[in-house]
């Protein structure tokens, strides 16, 4: 019988240890290679803000310091590997739509040294509604 507890709470604690991964927590100075950001720029200043997403859920934001800060919203990771998944779906690593305005929006993927950016602005030339929905869907992990 106390083999059996023993057995049984073994077994309880390695599914605890399994549930709760620890996902690595990165700060503004350690960045990992792979990244989604996407912001907003131009007019009188030409001022970009900058957001980054990371696979861990984790968010950065450079809004008013120019420099990033760790964002006080966190996403939730199936929320994140969803978003990263959407990426791949619209093959955004290899589409080229570069057509800023006065005031533009754009949507960044790096992985490693390659860095593949869309920019829309122009009404002109508008951008495919997949990737402005996938900029809503960003836009609306920071409250």
């Amino acid at each position: 019988m106390k083999l059996i507890l023993i057995a049984l709470a073994l077994f309880a604690t390695g599914l605890l240890f399994q549930l709760c991964k620890h996902q690595p927590k990165f700060s503004p100075d350690n960045l990992p290679v792979k990244q989604l950001r996407w912001g907003n720029g131009g007019g009188f200043t030409g001022r970009e803000n900058t957001n980054v997403l990371l696979e861990n859920g984790q968010l950065f934001s450079n809004k008013l310091s120019g420099e990033f800060k760790e964002a006080e919203e966190k996403a939730k990771s199936k929320t994140s590997a969803a978003l990263f998944k959407s990426v791949q779906a619209l093959n955004l690593g290899k589409m080229e739509f570069v057509h800023p305005g006065n005031l533009y929006q754009f949507i960044e993927f790096h992985d490693g040294d390659a860095v593949q950016r869309v920019v829309w602005g122009d009404a002109s030339f508008p951008v495919d509604p997949a990737i402005q929905s996938l900029f809503d869907q960003l836009n609306g992990l920071l409250k």
